[in-house]
């Protein structure tokens, strides 16, 4: 049987069959109807969801830029006293002016040079904590603790000052009773 379907076959070759002239617009015609044509999708909506991307990408990129805790004091302005509320921003600057206006007459009249440094290494150390207790404020928040420690640190430097200050008036005394 092999032999004769392939005998079949090459008899069928030699034979010329004639085809009608719309023979292969038939069969595309079928072809079409069978098999239906794949809509391709346009490079416009690619370009679209492309820029999409980009978008949501620069979103992303610029929240976790300035949602970092490092960069949110350059963002936002620093907590200090002056900037929460304009009772504790007198206070404050009471302190301050009490403490220069103390300093600079100390540093006028100031005889006794250790006397003066040991205390000015008191007060630099009392300034260095008030720094450090700004930036704490500064990470959690200002609340009734962190404010009331803030004005007990000026409250402190300056009485360290005014004691500085009886402390070289004193000694100024004694020098001038001995003379």
């Amino acid at each position: 049987m092999e032999q004769n379907l392939k005998k079949l076959f090459e008899q069928d070759r030699l034979v010329n069959h004639k085809r009608s002239a719309d023979h292969e617009d038939l069969f595309i015609e079928q072809l079409y109807k069978e098999l239906p044509v794949k809509k391709r999708i346009s490079f416009s909506s690619f370009r679209i969801a492309a820029s999409i991307l980009v978008l949501i990408g620069i979103g992303a990129l610029s929240y976790m830029i300035l949602d970092n805790p490092s960069n949110k004091k350059n963002v936002f302005e620093a907590y200090t006293l002056k900037n929460i509320s304009p009772e504790l921003e007198e206070i404050e600057s009471f302190y301050v002016s009490n403490i220069n206006l103390i300093v600079s007459d100390i540093e006028k009249n100031s005889e006794s040079r250790t006397l003066v440094k040991r205390y000015m290494k008191r007060l630099s150390l009392l300034k260095e904590e008030y720094k450090n207790l700004i930036t704490e404020m500064n990470e959690e928040g200002p609340n009734s603790l962190s404010i009331s420690v803030l004005i007990n640190n000026l409250k402190l430097q300056l009485e360290l000052l005014q004691e500085l200050s009886e402390q070289v008036r004193s000694t100024k005394n004694r020098k001038n009773e001995i003379i």
